[in-house]
């Protein structure tokens, strides 16, 4: 959850490269597969609909189609639907075993 948050206010590249050391950490405490919790962090920081801040894509688009702010709300808040749907499958398809 703190991925999908950071991810929207600043890069989601730099937010995945933040949480990477704190989620191999938890991995390692817990005794479980670092793998489900690194295609989370992946999942989480894709999933950065709803600002124009996340991705260098939407800043750039932005300006030119005369998007303000507020539009990348009206679009991207039906998109985190992906990020439930995400947050299921990751464990069914990289089990939290070692």
């Amino acid at each position: 959850m703190l991925t999908v948050v950071l991810g929207q206010l600043i890069s989601n590249t730099a937010t995945v490269l933040i949480m990477v050391p704190i989620a191999t950490v938890l991995a390692a405490d817990l005794h479980v597969s670092v793998l489900p919790l690194m295609m989370a962090l992946t999942v989480a920081g894709a999933a950065s609909f709803l600002t124009p801040v996340a991705t260098a894509a939407n800043t750039i688009i932005m300006e030119p189609d005369g998007y303000r702010f507020g539009d990348y709300w009206k679009l991207g808040l039906p998109l985190l639907l992906f990020l439930t749907v995400a947050v299921l499958w990751v464990p069914l398809l990289w089990p939290f075993a070692p």
